[in-house]
């Protein structure tokens, strides 16, 4: 397909005026929105997608990262409050999680788990999101910035009501992919192609199945099913969590290992005979700020999820009633690009639990560990995020929260897990509310 140029020409767009500009509605974008809002922010969130919420929503995870790593796990205690835990106390007021589980036997040395239903999560944020008064505009694509003399002065958006911009007085990049900072012209470093040296690929796509019968699957597939003991959520329903693997039987699970799936298969129950999400899609090698090669891996990732949910069906005892439930929003990403801030975290910090003097919070769970022990993070479990890991280079208003501030790919593994976005978010919310109301810029708040 051959590149053309057109030019269009000169119009004048509608502009909205605002404290705080937010794009993502992710898991750092939305705790980001809500902190700056209630610190006394007008703000505004754009998000590509008609739901906020981010993985949590599009991804369905499982997380331990409350709690410091402690190699008994009885002993780890919460690191993490804030937005984040109110957020998870209201789910599971809601009844739309598990609540936080005590399991001692897991090899994440941090056995507090907490899993939140991905539709109780849609409506418990957006409910957090119209309560702090944020202006929140779904399916609205963030396209571009003006900028003068080191400072962002508008956003420019697209949705149903056409081509519009947003001027802010500070701007918090939540995109994931670092999308303000790339139309900015700030440097930036590719680290998606590393990432088949911690965990296969940079992009994957979760599932789910219902009609299983979870009782019969776990006995006539004993040798390879894994059940974590049975912990029970909050208003005690039952939630398993299962670890499944085909390849020591390949001729038996044939269906499952002609889909050339290399690793186990993490299934997750929150309701009774549902695999509430199914993590193991074997995801594309793609730099996902590439248009056509992210638009075709999604395509391709819906392909395999139906064939994977066939697979299952077919050579997997207790599967054979069971049909594909739902499935994310859109593909997930785990690394694309990253931007350069005042600060970079190390591996080395992560790991031997470093401490700054400008902390906004503090973090200590890593998904590379368990398979590389030196990789936990010493006494007392945890490490600080400082505040300059916030701070983009080269622009004077524009903060990075989530999975776009490690260039290290070992403490990529990290920082880019929910929680851990979710306590930068609630920095960089704070952070500008504070410098819109004191008209300074980032790097001039008084820490």
């Amino acid at each position: 397909m051959q590149q053309t140029y057109i030019t269009e020409p000169e119009r004048r767009i509608p502009a909205l005026e605002a404290d705080v500009f937010i794009a993502g509605a992710g898991t750092a974008g939305c705790i980001a929105a809500i902190a700056a809002a209630r610190a006394g922010a007008s703000v505004v969130l754009v998000e590509k997608t008609p739901v906020p919420g981010g993985t949590y929503t599009n991804g369905g995870i499982g997380t331990y990262s409350f709690f410091s790593c402690n190699e008994d796990s009885a002993a780890s205690k919460r690191i993490v409050g804030g937005i984040p835990y109110e957020l998870a106390q209201r789910l599971t007021e809601a009844g739309g999680a598990t609540g936080f589980m005590l399991s001692p036997q897991d090899h994440y040395r941090s056995g507090y788990r907490f899993v939140a239903d991905h539709e109780a999560y849609k409506g418990v944020i957006s409910q957090m999101l119209l309560e702090a008064g944020v202006t929140v505009l779904l399916q609205t694509m963030f396209c571009g910035v003006q900028r003068e003399d080191g400072r962002i002065t508008a956003a420019i958006i697209e949705n149903k009501d056409g081509r519009s911009a947003v001027c802010a007085k500070q701007y918090i990049d939540a995109s994931g992919d670092g999308d303000i900072a790339r139309f900015a012209g700030l440097e930036q470093v590719e680290i998606w192609q590393d990432y088949d040296k911690v965990s296969g690929a940079p992009t994957g796509l979760v599932f789910g199945m219902a009609g299983i019968d979870f009782d019969r699957f776990l006995a006539e597939n004993s040798d390879s099913a894994f059940a974590m003991p049975t912990m029970p959520a909050a208003d005690g329903r039952e939630t398993r969590r299962i670890s499944f693997t085909h390849q020591r039987h390949p001729d038996k699970y044939k269906p499952l290992a002609d889909l050339d799936i290399r690793f186990f298969t993490s299934i997750q129950s929150l309701h009774d005979g549902e695999a509430t999400y199914i993590n193991n899609s074997k995801g594309a090698k793609i730099d996902a700020t590439d248009a056509k090669a992210y638009s075709k891996a999604e395509l391709e990732q819906r392909v395999r999820i139906l064939q994977m949910a066939q697979a299952f069906k077919t050579c997997v005892p207790g599967f054979e009633d069971a049909w594909l439930s739902w499935a994310a929003v859109q593909l997930g990403v785990r690394a694309s690009r990253i931007t350069l801030c005042d600060k970079i975290l190390s591996s080395e910090e992560i790991s031997g639990a470093a401490r700054f003097d400008d902390e906004i919070g503090l973090y200590g769970f890593h998904d590379f560990a368990p398979k590389h022990p030196e990789l936990f993070v010493k006494a007392p479990g945890y490490y600080g995020m400082p505040y300059r890991m916030l701070l983009a280079k080269g622009c004077e208003n524009l903060y990075m929260a989530g999975r776009c501030v490690t260039t290290d790919i070992v403490a990529h593994m990290s920082t880019r897990n929910t929680v851990g976005c979710m306590v930068m978010g609630q920095g960089a919310g704070v952070a500008a509310a504070l410098c819109a109301s004191k008209g300074c810029d980032s790097r001039s708040l008084p820490y």
